[in-house]
């Protein structure tokens, strides 16, 4: 009798773990993935420098009243914010792609932790039947 209740009281335990502590640590990370993902792409700093020139190249300023300078330096400078808003919006394009990846997958995890005792008993079910039916 003892034996049996040792069992039971493990797999009880083990459901209580699996569904409350197991979930609460499967969330912590799947919130350190996003987290991850959100510092590698540093969203928060492409945005912010969305409109500055790439990789900060660019032309000084010289002198205002010599135009042709002026006009060179404006294009160059206008060039280089428009190849760093481009490349900025592609890497932050791909990093959300990429964030929404890991989103996708964590609800997976997620859905598949909620089902694994059930499938793994359904394995160990139709694991039996299949010897089973080989010995027979």
């Amino acid at each position: 009798m003892s034996e049996v209740f040792e069992r039971n009281l493990f797999f009880l335990t083990y459901l209580k773990w699996h569904y409350g502590r197991g979930i609460r640590e499967l969330f912590k990370v799947c919130g350190n993935f996003l987290w991850f993902v959100s510092n590698f792409f540093s969203f928060k700093l492409l945005f912010k420098t969305l409109f500055a020139p790439w990789k900060r190249l660019g032309e000084h300023y010289g002198s205002i009243f010599n135009f042709e300078e002026f006009a060179s330096v404006f294009i160059v400078n206008s060039l280089m914010r428009l190849v760093g808003f481009c490349t900025k919006i592609v890497v932050i394009v791909f990093g959300f792609g990429v964030y929404i990846l890991v989103l996708i997958l964590s609800f997976l995890a997620f859905i598949f932790w909620l089902l694994a005792p059930i499938l793994l008993i359904i394995c160990a079910v139709l694991a039996f039947l299949f010897f089973y039916d080989l010995i027979l």
